[in-house]
């Protein structure tokens, strides 16, 4: 059984990883945050980040892969914009190590990287955000690639559990706020191709499986706002009669990109993978089922074999 090391493990998108391959790897986990703790995964809090101590961990784990997570593997849907989380440009040191020492490398990044116009964005797309983060991440994603050009780099939005309060993303709050029965308003000009944590966590595991590198989109089956998302997470988790704000006149002219288009086009992780993107249904009813014990248990064999139908 091949060893995987998750740098960022506490992130939503590094415990669903955990939760997914945690049946077919020996999974160990470095966290930003101590006390953070899942199932079938040995967890560490990386007090300090310089390359003395990465090398230490990856001499000590051995790992045949490294998978980081950083502030960009969440969804840019996420409210507030959490600052947690190790720093993206520590990718490039982790990819460095991972080269030394001969295991896989894939950093996951994040949708933000585009801003529209209103079309899904392939691998090649180039309506990059002017944002300075966005304009960050990419040049990041750049040097990892340079740093070890077998990594793959995979570009996503992702929604599901946190492993610590602090850590909430959209999904979560948004749900919270369905069971009190008040809705913030919720924002329908933005779209995006959202997928769940432990779904994604499935698909990573099959591109990796094939060794492929380079940049590769993960997401869901279908383009949706936050405010449709709203809509289809209270019809499945029967809260129909819950009311969210409509808020569909615009009080000021929308100007420029930047967070208006993310949804990203998945046919080349189709065709490599031969699989299909998992659709929002599935995704969020697996999201309701996990929410009794978030990490407690592997991704259940039915619930992941929705992400492998051709």
């Amino acid at each position: 059984m091949d060893s995987v090391l998750i740098v960022g493990v506490e992130s939503i998108a590094g415990a669903g990883l955990a939760t997914a391959l945690s049946a077919t790897h020996r999974v160990s986990g470095l966290a930003s945050e101590p006390g953070v703790e899942i199932s079938q995964c040995r967890t560490l809090h990386l007090k300090s980040t310089d390359s003395a101590a990465i090398e230490q961990h990856t001499q000590t784990i051995r790992p045949d892969w490294i998978i980081f997570c950083g502030r960009a593997a969440r969804s840019s849907w996420d409210r507030p914009l959490v600052a947690n989380g190790f720093d993206d440009s520590l990718a490039i040191d982790w990819a460095k190590a991972a080269a030394r020492c001969g295991a896989g490398f894939t950093m996951l990044s994040s949708d933000a990287v585009f801003a529209g116009p209103w079309m899904s964005h392939t691998e090649e797309d180039e309506h990059f955000s002017s944002q300075e983060d966005a304009v960050r991440l990419r040049d990041i994603e750049t040097a990892v690639l340079e740093a070890q050009p077998e990594a793959l780099i995979i570009r996503t939005n992702v929604f599901g559990w946190s492993p610590y309060s602090a850590g909430q993303g959209f999904a979560e709050q948004l749900l919270a706020e369905i069971d009190r029965g008040i809705v913030e308003r919720v924002d329908f000009l933005r779209h995006a191709s959202p997928v769940l944590a432990s779904d994604l966590g499935v698909l990573v595991r099959k591109a990796y499986e094939e060794g492929l590198c380079g940049t590769l989109h993960l997401g869901g089956a279908e383009r949706m706002s936050p405010y449709q998302f709203a809509e289809r997470l209270c019809a499945v988790a029967d809260r129909s009669a819950v009311i969210i704000p409509d808020e569909s006149l615009l009080s000021v002219a929308v100007s420029g990109r930047d967070r208006g288009e993310t949804t990203l086009d998945c046919s080349a992780a189709r065709g490599l993978l031969g699989v299909s993107m998992p659709l929002i249904e599935d995704g969020l009813s697996g999201f309701l089922a996990q929410r009794p014990a978030p990490f407690g248990q592997a991704v259940s064999a039915d619930h992941a074999a929705t992400v492998g139908a051709v």
